[in-house]
């Protein structure tokens, strides 16, 4: 696939002095902080956003990032392309979420894995590259158990950057990309805007109409840093909140606990009223003997029959 007015082709890289820290772990253990990236045409994994990997995972604990799996050579059809991306990006999200229920997510997609980024969330499908058609596709339901846990998503330079919106970013913020979404795309989009920011320089031709076909290709150069201490600002109030939903839930335990016990107190008492209440209101027979019963911390004598050798029970 060629990206056509204007053409960029994105050639591969020597990113190795970039990525020599990185491994993609789509199998590892659970880390707390999980990446999932999607590369731009002709990319190799990580790309361009190996530098935004490493500076989000510099200084935390535990971190790691996985590939988005799908093929996209030069000669590939964009819309195949995507559409296999977006499918693939939504099961290993899941999957992962499933498996490591605890970790934060964050995602990532450069030009066209930004575009795949942008349909995980607000759903595709159209007409692009070359006539091309993309399959529809339903985007990440926003109340799942893995939406929840998405702490930040990062798209760059995309080719349907939709001019002011909410979550964008940058001196781009304005301006339209090649294929701006439609208003369904755009409210299903919305509903992440917290968690979410849409990079796009004025300049760049791909996402903003710009002239300036060099700035497509040095975001990770020059932003890298700026982006990932936003990402590490949203994992930390993702723990935060996360914090205050535990404790939270220990105060309304707690809580639970002591009406409980408040509850049984009440029904002891409603027993003792209610046994006074009988021994004063009904006739009493001859007592023959006496038989004591402890409710609660309160001490009640009752009295039997010689009719009923057998005393009726009491319930506590």
């Amino acid at each position: 696939m060629r990206f056509q007015a204007p053409t960029i082709v994105l050639v591969p890289l020597a990113l190795a002095s970039q990525i020599n820290t990185l491994t993609s772990r789509a199998d590892s253990e659970c880390t707390k902080t999980h990446i999932f990236l999607a590369k731009g045409n002709n990319e190799p994994y990580p790309g361009r956003q190996g530098k935004l990997v490493n500076s989000i995972c510099s200084g935390l604990s535990s971190c790691d990032y996985e590939d988005i799996h799908f093929y996209n050579p030069v000669e590939s059809v964009y819309c195949d392309s995507v559409f296999e991306g977006v499918a693939n990006g939504i099961s290993q999200i899941i999957a992962y979420n499933k498996r490591c229920p605890d970790a934060s997510l964050v995602i990532s997609g450069y030009s066209q894995g930004a575009h795949i980024v942008g349909d995980i969330l607000g759903g595709g499908g159209g007409k692009f590259f070359e006539g091309c058609i993309q399959g529809a596709n339903e985007g990440l339901d926003f109340n799942s158990a893995a939406a929840k846990k998405i702490s930040a998503v990062l798209i760059w330079a995309s080719t349907r950057h939709t001019a002011s919106q909410p979550y964008n970013v940058f001196t781009g913020a304005n301006g339209q990309g090649l294929f701006p979404r439609p208003e369904n795309q755009l409210a299903a989009m919305a509903q992440f805007t917290s968690v979410l920011h849409d990079y796009c320089v004025s300049t760049d031709p791909i996402c903003a109409g710009g002239k300036e076909g060099p700035t497509h290709l040095n975001y990770f150069d020059l932003y890298s840093d700026v982006a990932a201490e936003w990402v590490k600002s949203q994992l930390s109030s993702a723990a935060e909140a996360t914090t205050v939903v535990s404790s939270a839930s220990s105060t309304a335990s707690s809580a639970a606990s002591s009406s409980t016990s408040v509850s049984a107190s009440v029904s002891v008492s409603s027993t003792q009223s209610s046994l006074v209440t009988s021994l004063t209101a009904s006739a009493i027979p001859t007592p023959t003997r006496s038989v004591d019963v402890t409710v609660g911390s309160a001490s009640v004598s009752l009295t039997t029959s010689t009719s009923d050798s057998t005393p009726a029970p009491v319930s506590t």
